[in-house]
């Protein structure tokens, strides 16, 4: 028999499972990409986050070490490097470390658009003989007598002026064409 509390751990492995499937993909995923001689992808933006946990570690295990050593000097120096230089030592560092490493996924960011955008500009290049194609022939098509008269380019409309506009009076209700006039009768 299930009891609630074995409901509610069910997804919490399933989840567990999840990252761990997750993990051992992207694991697979650096060693192929480490390994790519072809170099069509930057590999830097997968490893960042790792590099940047890594550090962190490494920072920590450092400011560690120089807390204890500080504590063999003495005992109020080694409480001074564990309350006080140490974190804000830690901040600083971490700090630094994380501006450095989102300054280098910018500019890897950028270098993969920019060669989207170069492969864009070779379409657009290749798009603008089509251009000039249709402008051509939008030129030759102006040239033909017969196109204006269909399509009534040649000559500009005529304004009614008000006063010759027939205006239905009041209790008048005859409908009219669209030029304002009684429809003829086909008898």
């Amino acid at each position: 028999m299930v009891t609630p509390k074995d409901a509610d751990a069910v997804p919490a492995r399933k989840s567990a499972r999840e990252k761990f499937h997750f993990g051992i993909i992207w694991v697979v995923q650096y060693w192929r990409e480490l390994f790519n001689f072809r170099f069509d992808k930057y590999m830097i933006i997968q490893v960042i986050p790792g590099v940047y946990g890594l550090a962190l570690v490494a920072i920590g295990c450092g400011l560690l070490y120089l807390c204890v050593e500080a504590f063999f000097q003495s005992t109020w120096r080694g409480l001074f490097y564990l309350v006080f230089a140490a974190p804000l030592t830690f901040l600083v560092l971490a700090s630094v470390l994380r501006a450095l490493l989102e300054f280098y996924m910018v500019v890897f960011r950028i270098s993969e658009h920019v060669d989207e955008l170069v492969g864009i500009r070779d379409t657009v290049d290749r798009l603008s003989g089509i251009s000039d194609s249709v402008d051509e022939m939008a030129a030759l098509t102006r040239r033909i007598p017969f196109w204006r008269a269909l399509t009534g380019a040649g000559k500009p409309r005529q304004r009614v002026p008000d006063s010759a506009r027939r205006r239905p009076e009041p209790g008048d209700n005859t409908p009219r064409s669209d030029n304002g006039k009684p429809p003829r009768n086909p008898d």
